[in-house]
């Protein structure tokens, strides 16, 4: 069955990161770009601009943090394929309403519109359920991969396809008709040709909408793993703190228009496929994954601490390479070493913990990225972001002891 169900996985995850990335050029234009012709904040302050920027991108992850752990019980007891068209559909609703609330001015309507796209953002936990039911535990390591390289590629299209519609309709509402469209037919897809592979459905259980929070408790209960876990919370802190406020920085200092934000984003996904494809091959067959990180997260860090300081758009992307390839290197190799340390019996509890910890930082860090911008300023999150990868760095090699994981 795997060789059936996987190849549609990755289309339809590929889809929904096309319809979920085609909102990250389209923020910093709707709420930083006075002059876009579809900014809708005029009469507010930069300041507030910075922060609603910052909250419109932090409900994504909230919501994302609440329901991902709950939906992935709720698909043990009602089937995965139930579940996933469930949250593709509701995908698809969320971007009509984000483009009815541009095309209306409502903030409001934005606001629930990401709310609800968290939610539906929660497909990822059913998805990796689906490769854990029709895969051999020696094979998930391998095709959990393929919802990398989907996220990947659905990055690189994701913000191009969105800049590039925006801009020749001159409106920002634009593409997310096309993602909504997409969502429909990803719906279909799904319908048509996925086939379920839950075989044993669970009985009903009482479920509580602190599972993540229940989650976030369990990562620093386990006294070997606790220092993995919050490694990789620190790591992801920083990575949030430069994906949140990197397209407003892009507008706000080096005047990037929406098509601009959407091939910047298209090159950094072109880098980090690249590197998910062929370097980490390549070089994960030579080193171990502590050697690798411990040259990997400096890297990243002092990379992303750089960005506002740059003199040009072209230094810009001169220094994508530089941060993409150790953001790979450091993603897969983290999630390995916390895979090695745990037993086979905790291999799911540990994806659903290390999920928590990503949709958490997703959540908190727009929202102290923008408070950051609006009073301090907006270098502010990618000084904050190296600071945060440092401190994953003096986690993993100065507190934590080799000899532990042993």
């Amino acid at each position: 069955m795997a060789k059936k169900v996987l190849p549609i996985l990755f289309f339809t995850l590929f889809l929904d990161m096309i319809g979920i990335g085609m909102v990250i050029p389209i923020i910093p234009a709707i709420f930083t770009d006075p002059s876009s012709p579809s900014f809708l904040l005029h009469g507010y302050s930069q300041n507030a601009q910075f922060f609603i920027a910052g909250i419109t991108t932090a409900l994504f992850g909230l919501m994302q943090f609440i329901a991902a752990p709950i939906l992935g019980e709720l698909s043990d007891i009602y089937g995965r394929k139930r579940l996933l068209t469930l949250g593709i559909s509701i995908l698809a609703v969320s971007q009509l309403i984000f483009g009815f609330g541009i095309q209306v001015a409502s903030l409001a309507m934005l606001f629930f519109s990401r709310a609800l796209a968290g939610l539906a953002g929660a497909n990822f936990s059913i998805a990796q359920a689906c490769i854990a039911d029709v895969t051999e535990p020696k094979d998930r390591a391998k095709n959990f991969g393929l919802m990398g390289a989907a996220f990947g590629i659905g990055i690189i299209f994701g913000p191009l396809l969105g800049g590039w519609i925006a801009t020749h309709a001159q409106h920002a509402a634009a593409p997310f008709w096309v993602a909504s469209a997409l969502g429909i037919f990803n719906w279909l897809f799904i319908s048509l040709f996925l086939p379920e592979t839950r075989k044993k459905i669970q009985e009903k259980k009482s479920f509580t909408i602190l599972k993540g929070i229940h989650n976030i408790r369990s990562a620093f209960q386990d006294v070997d793993t606790r220092p993995l876990y919050l490694t990789n919370f620190l790591y992801i802190s920083g990575s949030a703190f430069f994906t949140s406020f990197i397209g407003i920085l892009l507008v706000s200092r080096y005047s990037f228009s929406v098509g601009s934000i959407g091939t910047f984003f298209a090159v950094v996904g072109f880098w980090m496929v690249l590197t998910q494809s062929f370097i980490l091959r390549i070089i994960s067959g030579k080193y171990s994954e502590r050697m690798i990180l411990r040259y990997s997260f400096p890297v990243a860090g002092l990379t992303i601490a750089l960005f506002p300081f740059l003199p040009n758009s072209a230094a810009l992307y001169v220094l994508i390479p530089f941060l993409a390839i150790p953001q790979g290197l450091s993603m897969a190799n983290m999630m390995a070493l916390i895979s090695r340390g745990v037993s086979a019996q905790k291999q799911g509890a540990a994806l659903g913990i290390n999920g928590s910890l990503m949709a958490l930082s997703n959540g908190i860090i727009p929202i102290v990225a923008g408070t950051a911008s609006a009073f301090i300023g907006l270098q502010i999150p990618f000084i904050a972001g190296a600071v945060c990868v440092g401190l994953a760095w003096m986690t993993l090699f100065v507190f934590h002891s080799e000899q532990s994981q042993q």
